[in-house]
C-alpha cells in the first residue's frame, strides 16, 4: 500500500494551496488527493501537474463534495453532476486514477420527499458519471459517509448502491473513521472485497466525526488495515484531516498524522 494525503488538510490555514502541495511531499507521504479550486485556469493545473511531477508524487484522486446530486430542483442537481465531470476533465489532466464523490443526505428526514425517490436520484447520477469516467478511464468512488440521514453509511447501504448503479468502475470509498462513527466493525469490510477502490484514514473517539491523526482517538484502525489486506487491497490509503482544531499548528497535526499512520503500517508491513 502507499500512503497518500488529501489537501484538503489545509483548510482553514494560513497555509496556501501550492505551498500545501510541496508540504505533503516534505512530509513524507507517496501521493496526494487533488481537491481542487474551480476558480482554476489551466495554467494553475499544468503547474500542479508539473509540481507532482518533479516531486515523484502521483495524484492518486479528484476529491469534491457535491450533496446537491440529490436536489429536488433539477437544474441544481445538474450543476453538481456536470461539476463533478468538470473534476474529471481535469483528472485526465493531471492523470488521477479516481473522482471521489459524496451522495449527500436524505432531506427533511426523510418526509415530504420519499427516500427511494432520492435514492434512485443517487443511483441515477452516479451511473451516468461512472459512464463518463469509463471514458477517461477512471473510476468513480463513493464515500461512505458516517450521518445519520446519508445515503450511504454503512456497508449494507453500500453493498445496495454499488449493486444498483451496476458499473464496473464505480466503486466503494472505504473511509476507516467513518467506520468507526457508525460502529462499523473490521470484519464488515470483507462485504466489499473486490469492489474497493480508495481508503481515507482518520480517527475519531467513536461519537463524532472528528478527523484526527492516528492514535488520537480509539478507532481499530489496525484492524481496518488488516481487513483490508486481506480483502486484497493494495492500494493508496490517503489521510483525510479537515478543519484542524488549532489550524495554527496545522502542519504539526499533519506530520503527526503522517508518523503515526506511517508507524502503524510499518508495523503491519503494509507500506510498500
Amino acid at each position: 500500500m502507499k500512503l497518500g494525503c488529501i489537501n484538503s488538510a489545509w483548510f482553514g490555514s494560513s497555509v496556501a494551496y501550492f505551498d500545501g502541495i510541496s508540504q505533503i511531499k516534505e512530509i513524507g507521504f507517496d501521493t496526494i488527493d487533488i481537491f481542487p479550486d474551480f476558480s482554476f485556469k489551466s495554467y494553475d493545473l499544468k503547474r500542479i501537474k508539473k509540481m507532482c511531477k518533479e516531486m515523484d508524487m502521483p495524484i492518486s484522486s479528484m476529491v469534491s463534495a457535491y450533496p446537491e446530486l440529490i436536489s429536488l430542483e433539477e437544474h441544481v442537481r445538474r450543476y453538481a453532476i456536470d461539476s463533478y465531470k468538470r473534476l474529471l476533465d481535469m483528472g485526465v489532466y493531471l492523470d488521477a486514477k479516481n473522482l471521489l464523490i459524496v451522495l449527500g443526505e436524505y432531506i427533511w428526514e426523510r418526509n415530504v420527499i420519499k427516500p427511494e425517490v432520492q435514492w434512485q436520484q443517487a443511483v441515477d447520477a452516479a451511473r451516468e458519471l461512472s459512464e463518463y469516467a469509463a471514458k477517461c478511464e477512471m473510476n468513480v468512488l463513493v464515500e461512505l459517509e458516517p450521518f445519520h440521514y446519508s445515503l450511504v453509511n454503512d456497508i449494507d447501504t453500500m453493498d445496495i448502491f454499488l449493486n444498483d448503479v451496476n458499473m464496473p468502475n464505480c466503486l466503494a470509498n472505504v473511509d476507516l473513521g467513518h467506520l468507526h462513527v457508525r460502529g462499523v466493525p473490521a470484519e464488515e469490510i470483507y462485504r466489499l472485497k473486490g469492489r474497493i477502490g480508495g481508503v481515507h484514514l482518520s480517527d475519531n473517539d467513536g461519537t463524532i466525526h472528528n478527523d484526527w491523526p492516528t492514535g488520537r482517538g480509539n478507532a481499530d484502525l489496525e484492524g481496518y488495515l488488516k481487513v483490508l489486506h486481506e480483502c486484497g487491497y493494495d492500494d493508496i490509503v490517503s489521510i483525510e484531516l479537515e478543519f484542524a482544531e488549532d489550524p495554527d499548528h496545522i502542519i504539526e497535526w499533519v506530520q503527526e498524522a503522517y508518523e503515526k499512520t506511517a508507524e502503524l503500517m510499518q508495523k503491519l508491513q503494509l507500506r510498500s
